[in-house]
């Protein structure tokens, strides 16, 4: 959980006022474990992802993408505003997206930041978070073909008006709750979440999504641009604070997060504030500090989610998107890379839409080349010879599907 505290700093010649986050994620999972059922589910689950987090780390295993279809909840939206909450959502699975895929533009300051932490590699995850469209719950006012965005339901409630942050009529989804969270929290989530039992990430109406917001949803400097939802996404794939419970001797469990124990705030210059001997990795997601200035997780990191994921993946519908996901992932493919003068591209029949496009994106996010996709053609050739060699981002748009891929020119 993060959180944002005020403080006033008494200074010689000057007086101010700044926000910093704080943590009360072990507080909020030790009243979730006083639940028995959610006890032996949970202990369960975490066997499983140890199974297979030392399976990953022993193995270069790959699987096809995850793909994980996403439902956000407005608890006090208002219906005049579905429009904009609707864009406001989009926006917010597209950071998401570019974080955890490391395709985010601000990944390029890691190019000079690392040199501060040797031996330390950024990290990446092979997933997809997806808006769900189809198949809605009934009951939540959604109609079919429009996108999984609730505004006005009140998640979790039972037959006594009381509400929790886990629904049953949403199991099978990334469900977001978006609402006003008391005593300045940001947000919070299970440190390992599960779809099965419609758990839930949960975020402050001023802290979710980027840019000037939809009435009382309005990102809130300097948390608005969507980085603390990559934060308590991170929780509920089973990351910790690189701190852990906040003393040297603890560990959150990744081998190649400097061991720490305090968190960071503002925007520290990088490898410029030192815990337990040790420089903290400021700009890692899983910190305290601005959103402008955490931009990378690492590879051990992000091991980690996939172990989660792969112990959970099978609890996420299949079945609530346009066109499944899983199926265009695994229908599309580049024939060859690294690549020298011409990108070719292999996608199973009938999968391409009639405005299907692809794109190409160099690590400072800007967009080098465009061009549409034939979507009667099963294999397709495109010249790049103009494009000078390295490692560049490929995205794919073909009606609501989207997937984004690396690529290297020779």
């Amino acid at each position: 959980m993060k959180q944002k505290i005020t403080l006033l700093i008494v200074a010689i010649f000057s007086i101010s006022l700044y926000a910093q986050r704080s943590c009360g994620t072990e507080e909020y999972m030790k009243q979730k474990l006083q639940d028995p059922v959610f006890k032996a589910q949970y202990d369960a689950s975490q066997e499983a992802f140890q199974r297979e987090y030392e399976n990953l780390q022993r193995s270069n295993f790959k699987r096809a993408t995850i793909v994980i279809p996403v439902a956000v909840h407005f608890i006090n939206g208002n219906a005049s505003d579905r429009t904009c909450l609707e864009n406001m959502a989009k926006q917010q699975v597209d950071i998401l997206n570019a974080d955890y895929r490391q395709t985010n533009a601000d990944f390029s300051n890691w190019a000079t930041a690392s040199a501060q932490y040797p031996g330390i590699n950024a990290g990446s995850l092979d997933v997809q978070f997806r808006l769900a469209t189809k198949n809605h719950p009934t009951g939540t006012g959604l109609t079919e073909g429009n996108i999984a965005v609730t505004v006005g339901y009140i998640y979790g409630q039972n037959n006594q008006g009381q509400t929790t942050d886990s629904d049953p009529k949403w199991a099978g989804y990334l469900n977001i709750i978006v609402k006003n969270l008391d005593g300045g929290v940001l947000g919070y989530a299970p440190l390992g979440g599960n779809p099965s039992s419609g758990d839930a990430v949960v975020m402050d109406d001023q802290a979710f999504g980027a840019g000037s917001g939809c009435g009382i949803f309005s990102p809130n400097s300097p948390y608005n641009l969507g980085r603390t939802t990559t934060h308590e996404v991170g929780h509920y794939l089973n990351l910790d604070h690189p701190w852990a419970s906040g003393s040297c001797s603890s560990d959150d469990g990744v081998s190649d997060t400097p061991n720490i124990d305090s968190s960071a705030s503002g925007c520290p210059t990088p490898g410029s504030i030192v815990f337990c001997g040790n420089k903290s990795l400021t700009m890692n997601y899983m910190d305290y500090v601005d959103d402008a200035c955490m931009y990378m997780f690492t590879q051990g990191q992000m091991t980690r989610s996939l172990a989660h994921l792969n112990t959970i993946r099978s609890q996420f519908k299949t079945n609530v998107l346009s066109v499944d996901s899983n199926v265009f992932e695994q229908s599309f493919a580049i024939l060859s890379n690294p690549i020298e003068n011409e990108l070719r591209l292999s996608t199973a029949n009938n999968i391409l839409s009639e405005n299907a496009k692809m794109q190409l994106f160099d690590l400072a996010g800007r967009s080098v080349f465009k061009a549409d996709l034939n979507h009667r053609l099963s294999r397709q050739t495109i010249d790049i010879s103009a494009l000078k060699g390295g490692l560049y981002i490929l995205k794919v748009t073909s009606g609501s599907n989207e997937l984004s891929k690396k690529l290297i020119i020779q």
